[in-house]
């Protein structure tokens, strides 16, 4: 499965990154800084995660 690599601030490690974030795009060989709003979903379904991630602003984007 394919998914992308998140970190939330500067100085941690990368993480993998399995969920959609709601209003973004990824375009491969790029990597962006987003802002992102999340919200606890109350009943989400079983194979599903429990936070919902919605794009608030696209920062940056830099070929790479």
């Amino acid at each position: 499965m394919k998914c992308m690599q998140v970190k939330e601030k500067a100085s941690e490690s990368w993480t993998n990154f399995y969920s959609n974030i709601e209003g973004f795009t990824y375009e491969p060989g790029y990597e962006y800084v987003l802002k992102v709003k999340t919200e606890k979903i109350e009943n989400p379904p079983a194979d599903a995660s429990s936070i919902k991630y919605t794009l608030v602003e696209q920062v940056s984007k830099t070929k790479k």
